[in-house]
């Protein structure tokens, strides 16, 4: 399994790493990307949770299902992503 060294930082390591990996170009071009998926993600799950509260037909509810899902998968996938690219920029940063 592939083990990820991020976790080992301690949190001001961790506030390091992310300050000096988000001076770099990719750094900044992914920050904002995924920063724009968490919030897709969580309007999402607010238009959801507006489709359960306020429409009653059974369509409506089948799409806040399927929006709150999806929804999930974007806010958690942004955070994996951020994490692992946090962890290759902590590896290759620590050979040279």
């Amino acid at each position: 399994m592939y083990k990820l060294k991020y976790y080992s930082l301690s949190k001001e390591e961790k506030n390091k790493l992310k300050e000096s990996f988000y001076q770099t170009d990719m750094g900044k071009d992914l920050k904002y990307r995924l920063n724009r998926l968490f919030i897709i993600g969580i309007l999402g799950i607010l238009f959801s949770i507006y489709l359960f509260i306020f429409h009653s037909s059974m369509w409506d509810i089948y799409i806040g299902v399927i929006l709150t899902i999806a929804s999930i998968i974007f806010i958690i996938g942004s955070f994996k992503v951020r994490i692992q690219k946090l962890n290759d920029y902590l590896v290759k940063n620590k050979r040279k």
